[in-house]
């Protein structure tokens, strides 16, 4: 039986730019778990000022996290409790054991949360960190941290895939895929380094840990050979067999 990786997400909505796609950006997380682990998201929870929580209220609701307002101390003081609230959640959480978290990711550009993070990795956690490109290289983080990734990489204004990427998704779109399938197929793919072999089979784990309910059932393309034969119709990616063992690399 497939073994399951419990992660916990701690959102300070206060040092995020509000053109974060935070569906996307999960769904980057899960893509970076190890293939062989299904990712759980066993705690989501976002934390700012009510203005904060507005700008991101949509995706929160849509992504099934809790919300926790943090107002402002007093009128003079601009600063809140965000931070210490997510931190004081997080250890909890590593006390508690209910659910015991494997994973910590944080998004936040706040070197606050480096004191939590560098505490949790003592007890033997992974810390993953989300954070502003110009943030990334700053010393408190990368010493904090298992792992970082850019918020820039994870924008709306941002374009990310190349025309003959947009091409393939239309083609799959018309053989029966759905938009968010076919653009999330073209993620996974993404996920994996070019020009390296991989048995078929991890790309099947990662596409049902992505789309949990998704089906070949409908589609012109009924079966995932069928659907690596058309990307490599595209010259998207090559396959080969080794022994009983099918295997596909990226190419572009």
């Amino acid at each position: 039986m497939k073994r399951s990786i419990l992660i916990a997400v701690y959102f300070d909505l206060e040092n995020v730019t509000d053109k974060l796609d935070l569906e996307r950006l999960i769904d980057s997380i899960s893509l970076e778990i190890e293939e062989d682990l299904s990712s759980v998201f066993a705690i989501k929870l976002a934390c700012g000022n009510d203005k904060s929580i507005a700008k991101f209220r949509n995706q929160l609701r849509d992504l099934n996290f809790d919300i926790r307002e943090a107002p402002h101390v007093s009128k003079r003081n601009l600063k809140n409790r965000a931070d210490l609230i997510l931190t004081v959640e997080a250890f909890e959480s590593l006390y508690l054991k209910t659910p015991e978290i494997d994973l910590y990711v944080f998004i936040t550009s706040d070197t606050d949360f480096t004191v939590v993070m560098d505490k949790l990795r003592k007890y033997g956690k992974q810390v993953w960190l989300v954070t502003r490109k110009n943030d990334e290289d700053k010393k408190l983080f990368t010493s904090s941290t298992d792992k970082i990734l850019v918020i820039e990489d994870y924008t709306n204004d941002v374009k990310t895939q190349k025309e003959y990427l947009e091409k393939i998704i239309d083609e799959l779109v018309e053989l029966g895929f759905s938009k968010t399938e076919s653009r999330k197929i073209n993620e996974i793919m993404e996920s994996f380094e070019k020009d390296r072999w991989y048995p078929s089979a991890i790309f099947g784990t990662k596409l049902r840990n992505t789309i949990k309910d998704f089906s070949y059932k409908g589609k012109k393309i009924n079966s995932q050979n069928k659907l690596f034969a058309q990307l490599k119709k595209n010259e998207y990616i090559d396959t080969k067999k080794d022994g009983a063992v099918n295997l596909f690399s990226v190419i572009k």
